[in-house]
């Protein structure tokens, strides 16, 4: 079910080019976030792009950094501010992917949202 928040505080994103990644791809898996626990630093393999990717979508190799992305994942960040409405519909780890009213999709801190 969808849940729906307004925007309490804004949010930039920190990164201009996100990570993308295709389901079955393999990654370079290495430290997880301090600040978001469950979000782990991965390097794409076949492209070298790096980014943050959620512990839940990896299949990790046992006993090795290596791993596989288990569906399409985008890091896209929303920028937000305050008042705006969104929807979401998936929270991971402090997260929320959301669509906005120009229906542009994208993470949000929770911290950063009340539900409506």
């Amino acid at each position: 079910m969808n849940k729906h928040f307004i925007v309490k505080k804004a949010h930039q994103p920190d990164v201009a080019k996100p990570l993308f990644a295709n389901k079955n791809e393999e990654i370079w898996v290495f430290d997880e976030d301090k600040t978001y626990p469950g979000w782990m630093l991965c390097k794409i393999k076949s492209s070298g792009a790096e980014g943050y990717i959620p512990e839940q979508i990896i299949a990790r190799v046992p006993d090795s950094k290596s791993g596989t992305v288990l569906e399409d994942y985008s890091a896209r960040e929303l920028d937000v501010k305050p008042g705006d409405k969104l929807e979401s519909n998936r929270e991971l780890n402090g997260w929320a992917w959301c669509i906005d009213e120009d229906e542009t999709a994208g993470w949000v801190p929770l911290e950063n949202l009340k539900e409506e």
